[in-house]
C-alpha cells in the first residue's frame, strides 16, 4: 500500500469509530430517555475534584424522589468550571424507571454532550481523511 493512503486511512477510520461510538451512545441515551421517568430534584451539593491541570472543577450532586419511593441522589457525570449548578437550585432529573441508580439531569445539554461531540469529531476525521486522501 503506498504512504500517500495511510495517512487518510487512519483518519477516516479514527473517524469512522468516533461515528459509530457516537451512534451508539445516541441509541442508547434515547432507549434511557424513553424508558425514564421525570421528577423535580434540588442540588444538595458540588463535589470538587482537580482536572489534570490542576484546575478545580465541579458536579452537581442532586437529591430527587422517585414516585412512590423515598429520596435518592446521585451525581451528574459531567464536571466543569465554573460550576453549572448552584446549591439549593431546582433542577429536572430523568429516573430509569427501574433503576433509581440511572438518574440523569433532564438537561438538553449534559444529555446530549457526549453523542454530539463524538459525532462533531467523527465527521471531522472522516472529512480530513477524505480531503486529504483526493488532494494526495
Amino acid at each position: 500500500m503506498s504512504e500517500k493512503f495511510v495517512l487518510p486511512l487512519v483518519f477516516s477510520g479514527i473517524g469512522i469509530v468516533m461515528l459509530l461510538i457516537a451512534v451508539v451512545a445516541w441509541v442508547r441515551l434515547r432507549r434511557f430517555v424513553a424508558e425514564s421517568l421525570r421528577a423535580e430534584g434540588t442540588v444538595v451539593r458540588l463535589e470538587e475534584r482537580k482536572d489534570a491541570d490542576g484546575d478545580m472543577v465541579y458536579a452537581p450532586v442532586v437529591r430527587f424522589t422517585p414516585r412512590g419511593g423515598r429520596e435518592r441522589e446521585f451525581r451528574d457525570p459531567i464536571w466543569s468550571r465554573p460550576a453549572g449548578y448552584s446549591v439549593g437550585q431546582r433542577v429536572d432529573v430523568f429516573y430509569h424507571h427501574r433503576e433509581y441508580k440511572r438518574a440523569r439531569l433532564a438537561s438538553p445539554f449534559r444529555l446530549y454532550y457526549v453523542p454530539g461531540l463524538l459525532g462533531f469529531g467523527g465527521m471531522v476525521f472522516t472529512l480530513i481523511g477524505i480531503a486529504v486522501f483526493f488532494l494526495a
